[in-house]
């Protein structure tokens, strides 16, 4: 595949920016989740709780634009099937790029080209593609403590808002909602209690056929990648 690797180090270095506000943190001794589909007392009548009740099923899919950078989509549904979709800058132009996990294969799309490759273990080990799914998943969200609400105004428009705290990254939020319950923002408080940038975000259902569009691609062989990517992921939040 043309540019594989320039693919791998442009797709790490944004994700270490974009990441920041759009997920929460995964410690992978507590992953945080509730097998039983059980909804926290915290969310129960809350206008988060529908969002919860698909981040517990895994089967959901998160949209994000953080701060100045290209939208994120990150997909789930189960264990078996995740795949992280952004758009980058590559030659001066737009180019989206997916990483896919399916029935225990990792893969690389390129929409442009209707591409994609395998990954092996040990491109996904050091592309570090596991920790940008941990990155980009929900699974800390339904750890969270409820605060408060209240109303605020974003561009002349009205939205009811909920704050929530996660003891385990120790981060406070704020989540807006339309008129239509609706989530629209996410932004983080700071400890003086300060809203920060408020990113537009949104948590769907999934549609699993979301991941037959692999079947629309052409498999292109790649050669492995020998030189390691000089960026690291962080983790957010």
């Amino acid at each position: 595949m043309k540019n594989m690797k320039k693919y791998f180090a442009i797709v790490l270095a944004v994700l270490m920016f974009a990441l920041v506000f759009s997920a929460c943190s995964r410690d992978d001794k507590d992953t945080g989740s509730k097998t039983n589909n059980e909804i926290p007392a915290a969310f129960e009548g809350k206008l988060m709780e529908p969002y919860i009740d698909l981040i517990l099923d895994r089967n959901y899919t998160f949209e994000t634009t953080p701060k100045t950078e290209t939208p994120i989509t990150f997909v789930q549904y189960g264990e078996d099937q995740k795949m992280l979709s952004m758009t980058v800058e590559l030659e001066g132009q737009p180019t989206a790029i997916s990483y896919m996990y399916k029935d225990g294969t990792y893969y690389l799309l390129t929409a442009a080209d209707k591409n994609y490759t395998e990954l092996s273990a040990s491109q996904v080990k050091k592309l570090k593609v596991d920790e940008l799914f941990n990155n980009a998943s929900l699974e800390k969200f339904p750890n969270a403590s409820y605060v408060g609400n209240g109303t605020a105004t974003i561009s002349g428009v009205e939205y009811n808002y909920e704050d929530y705290y996660n003891p385990l990254v120790q981060v406070k939020n704020r989540y807006f909602f339309n008129e239509d319950g609706q989530l629209t923002y996410l932004a983080r408080i700071s400890d003086k209690g300060k809203v920060g940038t408020k990113i537009p975000v949104s948590i769907l259902e999934t549609n699993p056929t979301v991941f037959d569009v692999i079947n629309d691609y052409e498999y292109i062989e790649q050669a492995p990648v020998t030189k390691k990517a000089n960026a690291t992921t962080k983790k957010a939040s």
